[in-house]
């Protein structure tokens, strides 16, 4: 056997197996997550949050890091982050039952000052980076609160934030589908539709507020329009565990800086 032939086997079986490895590797990250395996769901494809040219490379710093520098706000479909642990609870500041509107005034988070503290006085200590904003789906019945004064309370609770930490990011989180089965039986009148009129408003308000927008709706929803079944806990408002999986997968690949 000639040295070239050799060298030519080696380099084979050397590419070879880190083509297996890369493959492996790959799998272990996306998983069977539908919105990057398959054809895609993601409503943001090709359209990510920020520019082109940003530096959105999780090899540059690692997402624990980036979770750690972040808050998360919200009402019972944020407390899951917690609730399965996949976010710390000190990086949890959410209730169940809350809206946009009684989060302005409900002091529940504890920072050990002493006190309880309402979101925006809590952001005032802490000042994180960043905070994904995840209000809406307990104030879009008119039950709650009318058009008008659920996007004034939402503007309202973004100003009071600004001010409380002037250089942290805010990112607005679209409101999150809900079962096909949950739009016919909700006393609410709780509808898809619905949720993306309000949300194609929550993104022009992000924008007027000099805010970022987050559009994971899309990524949890089947042909319908509504809520994958797999990701439903049962009562098609709340998710399962491997929603937050999902949902933190698609803040890794589409990070905001």
């Amino acid at each position: 056997m000639t040295a070239f032939t050799t060298s030519l086997i080696v380099s084979l079986a050397f590419f070879t197996a880190l083509f297996a490895l890369n493959i492996d590797l790959i799998s272990d990250y996306f998983g069977n997550n539908p919105c990057v395996t398959g054809t895609p769901q993601n409503p943001a494809h090709g359209s990510w949050n920020n520019h082109v040219g940003a530096d959105n490379s999780p090899w540059n710093e690692s997402f624990k890091d980036y979770i750690e520098d972040t808050i998360f706000i919200g009402d019972s479909r944020t407390v899951g982050l917690k609730t399965y642990n996949y976010v710390k609870a000190e990086n949890v500041y959410a209730l169940n039952g809350q809206n946009h509107q009684s989060a302005r005034s409900e002091a529940f988070v504890n920072l050990g000052t002493g006190r309880l503290l309402t979101v925006a006085q809590a952001i005032a200590v802490t000042k994180p980076k960043r905070m994904v904003v995840s209000y809406g789906i307990n104030g879009i019945s008119s039950t709650f609160m009318s058009h008008d004064t659920f996007f004034n309370q939402y503007s309202l609770l973004i100003d009071e934030l600004k001010a409380a930490s002037p250089n942290s990011i805010i990112i607005i989180q679209s409101i999150l589908p809900v079962s096909n089965s949950y739009e016919y039986k909700s006393q609410y009148k709780i509808t898809n539709d619905k949720i993306d009129s309000y949300n194609v408003t929550l993104k022009n308000l992000a924008k007027d507020k000099g805010c970022k927008y987050l559009d994971t709706s899309g990524v949890l929803k089947d042909g319908n329009n509504c809520l994958l079944s797999e990701y439903d806990s049962g009562d098609g408002l709340h998710f399962d565990s491997q929603t937050y999986a999902v949902l933190l997968q698609y803040l890794d690949q589409h990070r905001i800086y």
